[in-house]
Formats: C-alpha cells, sequence, structure tokens
C-alpha cells in the first residue's frame, strides 16, 4: 500500500517556485540567511530566511510564488 503514493512530490508552492527559479537558501556563520540563484551570482543576504528569499526575488525582478 505504501507504494501506491510513493512518487508523489508534495513540495509547498515557495519550495516548487524556488526549485523552477534555481533559488537556493543556506545559512551563514554570521546568523543570517544567503539566498542565491544558482549559475549566478546574485544573491541577498538577512537575518530571515524568508526576507532573503524575497530580497533575493526583486533584486531579480521575479514575481514571487504567491503572485505567479
Amino acid at each position: 500500500m505504501s507504494d501506491l503514493f510513493g512518487d508523489m512530490e508534495s513540495l509547498s508552492p515557495r519550495l516548487k517556485w524556488m526549485r523552477r527559479h534555481h533559488i537556493q537558501i543556506q545559512a551563514a556563520d554570521s546568523g543570517e540567511w544567503i539566498a542565491y540563484k544558482s549559475g549566478s551570482k546574485h544573491f541577498w543576504r538577512d537575518k530571515d530566511k524568508d526576507n532573503a528569499i524575497v530580497g533575493l526575488a526583486k533584486k531579480l525582478k521575479i514575481r514571487l510564488w504567491n503572485e505567479e
């Protein structure tokens, strides 16, 4: 029975959006969060994880996951 739903992927809308736009998030040693776009030099630092992601999206001029 567990094989029935084994291939389902249940990512949140934000995680799907991050994957689609190649956005990664990483904790820095300073306690800040760094959001960056894979394969580029674009990044945004913030003390709040969500603000780092939103700041990067604004810098890249892409719509957020809840605006698409």
